[in-house]
């Protein structure tokens, strides 16, 4: 399952759009909206996420639960079609993605 993961959120790549490749900026923004849109899909209220902290894949949310209150900041690492919050997988496994994803 680890392993799974991993090499699921490293295959996460983008094809240029004929301009060249795109910048450094320009693709770490590109995956920091991809991210947010896969964390977006995990929560009971997308419309209410905050984001801070990103660093491409990576980064933290806080989200209303189903009472309407904000839960807190946690974790994630996202791709596109894949994300991770830290609350919902064993902590050891979380915490060996986000070393080698994240820091």
């Amino acid at each position: 399952m680890k392993k799974l993961l991993i090499v699921g959120l490293l295959g996460f790549s983008l094809v240029g759009c004929g301009k060249g490749e795109p910048s450094p900026d320009e693709l770490k923004a590109f995956k920091e909206v991809k991210a947010q849109g896969a964390v977006k899909q995990l929560l009971k209220d997308p419309d209410s996420a905050k984001f801070q902290n990103m660093d491409g894949m990576c980064g933290e949310v806080n989200s209303k639960n189903s009472f309407g209150a904000y839960t807190g900041y946690q974790r994630f690492v996202a791709a596109p079609d894949l994300a991770i919050l830290e609350t919902e997988v064993p902590k050891d496994t979380f915490n060996e993605v986000w070393s080698n994803l994240c820091n």
